[in-house]
């Protein structure tokens, strides 16, 4: 797949800040071709396990690059397109949306990640009626319940994303990978442990430019010009 070679590039890229996700025309993404599934789903039967299935490849990188990922998301965005922007870290909307998972009207269930990332997303219930109907949220409705960041007027979609986009660019991108990693981390652990993991990269990003950059700001009571190192 070829969005999973651009994410390890971009991953690696020091002079990237931030990346972003979004589809060619008026959609994010409608999901997967279900005729090239077969009817019995049988291009998932020789994988002993989904780690190498791409969508899961994709996505498990989405939640390991330590830089901010967004979902620039249009029109439809469902089932594996779904899927994909549960991943990202900010979910940035047109009014044109249409967001869900209408797989289990097809007798597919979730296999990329909807069932762990959805429930911590907008908390069980809403994550229930989202995967056991299939039903489909207008952006406002989306916005309602905290399943995406913000939504703009299409006609101004491509300014204000952008806008919103060089915002999180020009932002201490260590600073915030290290929160990000502390997100993931104490989403599966206890407290303690959590405590002892956000010190531990609290000792790491104090060592980094940024933050001797947003102290030195700080006292000159000047804005902080950042450089992601």
């Amino acid at each position: 797949m070829e969005i999973v070679g651009v994410l390890e590039d971009s991953m690696r890229n020091k002079n990237i800040r931030v990346i972003t996700i979004e589809g060619k025309g008026n959609h994010f993404c409608s999901g997967d071709d279900l005729k090239s599934m077969g009817p019995d789903g049988v291009r998932f039967k020789p994988l002993e396990d989904g780690s190498q299935l791409p969508h899961q490849r994709m996505n498990r990188l989405i939640r390991q690059i330590q830089k901010p990922v967004i979902a620039l998301l249009k029109g439809y965005c469902l089932g594996a397109g779904f899927d994909l922007a549960l991943a990202c870290d900010f979910r940035i909307a047109s009014d044109t949306l249409e967001i869900g998972d209408h797989r289990a009207s097809r007798a597919i269930c979730a296999m990329s990640g909807a069932s762990w990332l959805l429930p911590r997303i907008v908390g069980y219930g809403r994550a229930t009626e989202l995967l056991l109907t299939g039903k489909h949220l207008t952006a406002k409705e989306a916005y309602e319940i905290g399943l995406i960041t913000k939504y703009y007027p299409q006609k101004r979609f491509p300014e204000n994303s952008d806008e919103f986009v060089k915002t999180i660019a020009h932002m201490p991108t260590k600073c915030l990978g290290y929160n990000k990693t502390m997100l993931n981390f104490s989403i599966r652990n206890e407290f303690f442990p959590s405590l002892k993991n956000e010190f531990k990269l609290y000792c790491k990003n104090i060592a980094s430019k940024d933050f001797a950059e947003g102290m030195k700001s700080f006292n000159e009571k000047r804005e902080p010009k950042f450089i992601g190192r």
